[in-house]
């Protein structure tokens, strides 16, 4: 059966709809509250101690570049697409009348926007947190540049949420871009392991070996072990890819960038390939819903 942009574009937004009204998404608000308590209200006492605003883009910088959000944000993207691709009475519709190419195209694109969406919410979640005692501009907030050269008592650290390695490498707009996008295509990359491993109807296992890599990777960059830029996870923190003083890569983001497109395109291939020859049965395996 030839590819169909309509067809595609049905099944995706079919997902997406039912993605959109998943329950689960209350865990995104749950999440919130030890991310104000850990990032959002350390770095807005920090900015209440200068009286100086903070860049309304620098919590959500903070929340891409820390190993607690990235542990924690990745893992409940993994509970909200865990009943995806839907194996209901819709689905075998959608295949026996599209095919399976324009299916599992339908069902990478949802995939697709779905990570978007998520990457927005996060970015929303942490805006509106800090709305009120905010600048927005492309420069950097007095609190993160000289709040710690003022040895407060405070035992707050400016430089854990925002370091030099951010600030003195580029401004704030080209941060958040950088950030997102390698944690989009971070998300990406396990949404579609999960993806291969429904169609292999070992979605469970997949699913244990997806959250193995990042606890590991977590582990690993937090303990800045030389081993990490061996997992994804690394890859997907702006941060720990600059020196702090000098314009120098310690592995350049535009090659992690690169790698992540190269891993991508080839569990694309597996995928697209796979549909072929899988039994329609066995997708989502022993955990469907």
């Amino acid at each position: 059966m030839n590819l169909g942009i309509e067809s595609i574009f049905l099944v995706a937004r079919s997902e997406y709809v039912k993605w959109l009204g998943n329950p689960r998404f209350l865990l995104v608000i749950a999440a919130s509250v030890p991310v104000h308590e850990l990032i959002v209200r350390p770095m807005a006492s920090a900015a209440g101690e200068m009286g100086q605003p903070l860049n309304m883009l620098e919590t959500s910088i903070a929340v891409a570049n820390s190993g607690f959000a990235l542990l924690l944000f990745p893992l409940i993207y993994l509970v909200l697409i865990a009943p995806f691709p839907t194996a209901d009475e819709n689905m075998l519709y959608y295949i026996a009348r599209m095919g399976r190419r324009n299916w599992i195209l339908g069902e990478i694109l949802f995939q697709f926007l779905s990570v978007i969406s998520y990457c927005i919410l996060i970015i929303g979640v942490t805006v509106v947190q800090t709305v009120n005692i905010s600048f927005l501009d492309n420069g950097w907030s007095i609190p993160v540049m000289d709040y710690d050269k003022m040895g407060s008592m405070t035992g707050i650290h400016m430089g854990a949420f925002i370091p030099p390695n951010l600030f003195f490498q580029m401004p704030p707009y080209k941060a958040l871009f950088l950030s997102y996008l390698l944690l989009a295509l971070f998300l990406f990359l396990c949404a579609m392991i999960f993806l291969l491993g429904c169609l292999y109807g070992k979605k469970q296992l997949f699913l244990v070996i997806i959250v193995s890599q990042i606890v590991l990777g977590c582990g690993l960059f937090v303990t800045k072990s030389a081993f990490m830029w061996t997992l994804p996870f690394s890859h997907s923190v702006l941060s720990i890819h600059y020196q702090k003083y000098f314009r120098k890569y310690v592995f350049s983001p535009w090659l992690s960038l690169l790698l992540f497109c190269m891993i991508l395109l080839v569990v694309g291939g597996i995928v697209y390939r796979k549909v072929q020859r899988v039994n329609i049965d066995m997708i989502g395996g022993d955990v469907r819903e």
